[in-house]
């Protein structure tokens, strides 16, 4: 089975296709779960710094 790929919304779009066709396995499933949560541990700092910088004191 094929890495999801692309942009966030592609990346759901073909993870839709793949769990409605019963093709995920557990592993496959853990592994880009773990992925995107690492890309989402990486920029996580960034929009919250940008959020306190729009921030009204």
């Amino acid at each position: 089975m094929d890495d999801l790929r692309g942009s966030a919304a592609d990346r759901l779009t073909q993870l839709d296709e793949i769990t409605a066709s019963g093709e995920a396995s557990n592993e496959w499933l853990a592994r880009h779960l773990r992925s995107t949560l690492q890309e989402l541990a990486e920029v996580e700092p960034v929009v919250d710094a940008e959020q306190d910088r729009r921030e009204d004191y």
